[in-house]
């Protein structure tokens, strides 16, 4: 019966049947935020590393994107994770996580920013990778639909991230810009309180 209705729904039916989807609306907006947060953060420290008193040259910024390598590396495990302690505790921890390397972005020491960067990306990254599992698990039909819907919001966070921080870090600083990071982090904390499921929140159960 499902595999029917997956079959005769029309896009745009089964586009409202997402969206009608708390859950499901939940995940969105917080692949939403995650981008903003994560666009905000590494579009506009570039200004804060090559200026004083950090004054990195090209070659130097260039090398500071290797912050990268420990989010690959750490990504793949947010399955485990996720079938470990469930999906929100997941995302809870991992916005936490970028979360805890903000405060290190304001510091004047090249070091503490290469950290704070470091836990932005495990955290995003990680949370990302949990929502998106999400969204594939809760989708009650067309799950290929509904995960486009997921990235379209998830790359429409970071069109407005760019904006909208960007007008943060123009008008009042760097510090400014942080505080809109966070504000989008808990904005996403507050909505991974709806993407619940029935226990065990795992792949591959009836409930799901």
């Amino acid at each position: 019966m499902a595999a029917a209705e997956d079959a005769s729904a029309s896009p745009l039916s089964a586009w409202a049947r997402h969206l009608a989807n708390p859950p499901l609306r939940a995940a969105f907006g917080i692949g939403f935020c995650i981008l903003l947060a994560f666009i905000g953060t590494f579009t506009y420290v570039n200004f804060v590393l090559v200026r004083e008193p950090l004054s990195l040259g090209r070659m130097a910024l260039g090398f500071v994107y290797f912050v990268f390598m420990p989010s690959i590396l750490t990504t793949p495990f947010a399955g485990v994770a996720v079938q470990r302690f469930g999906t929100r505790p997941t995302v809870w921890g991992a916005l936490a996580l970028a979360g805890l390397g903000l405060p290190l972005l304001l510091l004047q020491s090249l070091a503490a920013v290469i950290a704070g960067l470091m836990l932005v990306a495990i955290g995003t990254f990680f949370a990302q990778a949990a929502a998106t599992g999400f969204v594939g698990r809760v989708a009650t039909i067309d799950r290929g639909s509904a995960s486009g819907i997921h990235l379209a919001c998830y790359f429409f966070g970071g069109l407005v991230g760019s904006a909208v921080l960007g007008q943060l870090f123009d008008r009042s600083g760097w510090a400014a810009c942080v505080a809109g990071i966070a504000v989008s982090l808990a904005a996403a904390a507050a909505l991974t309180w709806r993407c619940r499921t029935s226990p065990p929140d795992i792949a591959m159960t009836p409930e799901h």
